[in-house]
């Protein structure tokens, strides 16, 4: 198994599979092996492991050449519904790519709100044919966003998308699911609960140019407040090569209903 593989595959079942076992199920190390049947309690979860939890084969890092690193920095202007005003928001994205491998640092600042949440992902590109791709995804979402109430907690998600190329053309569609653990919040005048939450979207998209690839998104979601409106959009993406380096995105999304916002974003940036 491809070291890489097998990263993901650990980050897979501690992220998603086992959270609802997290009382019962005990692994300090985080090497997939449980503490009662680890005999080597100190390897570190980047290696790979026999069945006792001891290392096998060391992590080492691939060639510079076969790796490649972005960041990305945001901004936007969005507002929800047709009677609130429009706010500046900010963003950050690192990655980094290794073969079918990527890994991403998100994070966002809010004009008004100050820091949002801050996301760790990873993703795993299958090729199952030479025209079609599909893309596993978790994310965990840390509550570095704070706010008066103190109910943020950490939130969960798992996405899978399938990209499929015809001639100059891309079909592509995705989805997924979110574990919301937000407390609830039980006040004097209102109440609101949280839910788990599940979006779905579909696209088409074409290069216009070689150096600008357009397509136009539609999506649906679940709201994760408990008697919401459900989530409804349709975007217009762009992504734009400046040269070997520099790139941008930009765009603009609608709102479809009340609950859905209307934004414009740009972004900026550099391959290495």
């Amino acid at each position: 198994m491809n070291i890489w593989e097998n990263i993901l595959k650990k980050l897979l079942l501690v992220l998603f599979f086992i959270p609802s076992l997290l009382f019962s199920y005990s692994d300090s190390d985080l090497d997939g092996v449980s503490d009662k049947n680890d005999l080597c309690p100190n390897s570190t979860m980047l290696d790979i492991v026999d069945r006792t939890g001891c290392t096998i084969e060391k992590l080492v890092l691939p060639p510079k050449k076969s790796t490649h690193f972005d960041i990305i920095i945001g901004t936007n202007y969005s507002k929800m519904g047709k009677n609130d005003k429009w706010n500046l928001n900010e963003s950050l994205q690192f990655d980094y790519y290794y073969q079918n491998l990527i890994f991403q640092l998100q994070s966002s600042n809010y004009e008004e709100a100050g820091l949002g949440d801050t996301t760790l992902g990873a993703y795993y590109k299958l090729h199952p044919s030479s025209k079609l791709s599909v893309t596993l995804g978790t994310q965990v979402i840390l509550p570095t966003y704070q706010n008066d109430l103190d109910n943020n907690n950490v939130d969960y998600k798992l996405s899978t998308s399938l990209n499929y190329q015809l001639d100059k053309i891309s079909l592509f569609m995705g989805g997924s699911y979110s574990l919301i653990n937000d407390d609830d919040i039980n006040g004097s005048n209102y109440t609101i609960e949280y839910q788990n939450s599940h979006g779905f979207y579909v696209g088409i998209g074409s290069y216009l140019f070689p150096e600008l690839y357009s397509s136009l998104i539609v999506s649906e979601g679940l709201s994760t407040c408990k008697g919401g409106e459900d989530i409804k959009n349709i975007s217009f993406y762009n992504h734009y090569r400046i040269d070997k380096s520099w790139f941008s995105r930009f765009g603009y999304t609608e709102g479809l209903n009340n609950s859905s916002a209307n934004q414009f974003f740009l972004n900026l940036g550099y391959y290495f």
